[in-house]
């Protein structure tokens, strides 16, 4: 009688961990990426701003964003040296980034901005 009363239990505890894995895993991704996006657009701020060549701030951005496991989505420099980076990565799945309803949960993308400083 115990033992199947344990067994229950660890099967549900199984079941709900791999429940808090599945929808917590996108959470945990955008705040991961939020804090790589945020130092690869202040790095590509300081770099531009010691030089102010576009090519070589986004190539540093691409770097950090490469070191990280993330994808460089998007980079811009607006007219006043604000240097905007989106970085995008794909969050752990099992099961749920396989339908349509929560396929898009997985993509994660955030934008940051930075301005120049010495």
């Amino acid at each position: 009688m115990i033992s199947r009363w344990l067994v229950k239990l660890v099967i549900g505890i199984a079941i709900a961990g791999f429940v808090a894995f599945e929808l917590g895993s996108p959470l945990v991704t955008r705040t991961i990426l939020d804090g790589q996006a945020h130092d690869a657009a202040t790095d590509a701020a300081k770099d531009y701003f010691s030089g102010h060549d576009v090519g070589k701030a986004q190539a540093v951005a691409h770097q950090d964003a490469d070191g990280d496991g993330a994808n460089l989505a998007a980079f811009s420099v607006d007219e006043q040296g604000t240097v905007h980076v989106t970085l995008s990565k794909k969050a752990k799945s099992y099961v749920l980034h396989n339908f349509g309803p929560t396929k898009h949960w997985y993509d994660v993308s955030v934008t940051a901005s930075a301005t120049p400083t010495q």
